[in-house]
């Protein structure tokens, strides 16, 4: 329960502080317009209580008037409009509450002294629009500003937590593809090739090679190509095959319409490692591990089908931290996070899918 607490309340203060300072500005700006027209009406020598009075009542008019305002672009999709459509927004709301504060000032005073007149088009409520239109025009330059630098220091702010979450989710591949039983496997496997088939042993050495140049580059790439992915898934299944032999059959199937595609690293080759670590490596007679490519339209469809089954109190277990980490990046890289799926598709298969729209937030 403290713990709760303690996370929700920063975020609670930093909105009331927002809030408070809100009004605070919003009283104070008013208030010094308020003097400063009775400082001027003083000094020419033309204030009455009625003329403090009636600038009193407007103050109020203004700031509730501004208030809403306020209220109104909050509610709205303002801040989405580009910056041209919010200019031309600011100024029709300029020229509109500089119009409507004098009026309703009118109106109001007519109702409580019906002896007044509301007279709108004359030289006196000409100059009462400009003059409220100086205040307005301050008003609402403050007021966008803020929002801007405010909405400017937000986006900074997730920009930066999304850089770290990428940079967090890169080195979490880099520890989960340099697997230490992955290598150890396979370095056994070679060990032993070299006794029995040299000429095997140098290409399973190659594959290696080739496997963890491309995993170490993984850290300076954002996305990498299909082509590529499937090179690397290649590598990799080819050195399982040398540890189980006849026990590991594989296949891979890309489209040629998408290869020259590009995706967040390591989706082909965290799926292929699923297969072989929970289907493969469990079954006696080992199985068949089929990864499919395909670009139907506008998105594409990756397939891992392998010989096994997922048991119901296996299902979170078989979801760790490799297909937890591609739905992290996913979210990372796409605006409709796409959600990857393992399920049963009938008594002796399992198939993980997932399916990925081909444009990505660079």
């Amino acid at each position: 329960m403290s713990n709760t607490i303690n996370k929700k309340q920063p975020f609670r203060l930093d909105k009331v502080n927002r809030k408070t300072l809100y009004w605070i500005f919003q009283a104070c700006g008013w208030l010094a317009m308020l003097f400063y027209e009775l400082v001027n009406y003083i000094g020419l020598g033309f204030f009455t209580i009625p003329d403090f009075l009636s600038l009193s009542g407007l103050t109020v008019i203004a700031m509730l008037y501004t208030h809403l305002y306020r209220y109104i672009i909050n509610q709205s999709n303002f801040f989405k409009h580009t910056y041209l459509m919010q200019f031309f927004w600011m100024l029709v709301s300029w020229v509109s509450l500089s119009l409507i504060i004098p009026l309703t000032g009118s109106c109001l005073f007519y109702l409580i002294d019906h002896t007044s007149r509301i007279v709108i088009w004359n030289l006196s409520f000409f100059m009462n629009v400009i003059n409220w239109s100086r205040y307005l025009a301050v008003w609402l330059l403050m007021y966008h500003i803020s929002k801007f630098l405010y909405h400017k220091a937000k986006a900074d702010v997730k920009q930066l937590h999304t850089a770290l979450e990428l940079q967090t989710a890169q080195l979490e591949i880099l520890r989960l593809q340099l697997n230490p039983h992955f290598l150890f496997n396979a370095l056994n496997s070679i060990r032993s090739l070299i006794i029995t088939d040299g000429e095997q042993a140098r290409t399973a050495t190659t594959l290696l090679s080739q496997l963890l140049r491309h995993t170490l580059n993984y850290e300076k790439q954002r996305f990498i190509s299909v082509q590529q992915e499937a090179d690397i898934v290649r590598d990799y299944l080819a050195l399982e095959k040398i540890r189980f032999e006849e026990r590991l059959e594989f296949n891979v199937d890309v489209d040629p319409e998408a290869l020259e595609l590009i995706v967040p690293p390591s989706i082909l080759l965290t799926l292929a490692e699923n297969a072989i670590k929970h289907g493969i490596s469990k079954l006696v007679k080992g199985g068949h591990v089929m990864v499919e490519v395909k670009k139907i339209g506008e998105e594409l469809f990756i397939t891992v089908i392998n010989t096994g089954q997922i048991q119901q109190q296996e299902d979170k277990g078989r979801q760790g931290i490799g297909i937890v980490n591609l739905n992290k990046r996913f979210r990372l890289f796409y605006s409709n996070a796409p959600v990857l799926s393992l399920t049963n598709i009938n008594d002796h298969q399992v198939a993980a899918t997932v399916q990925l729209p081909i444009s990505v937030q660079q």
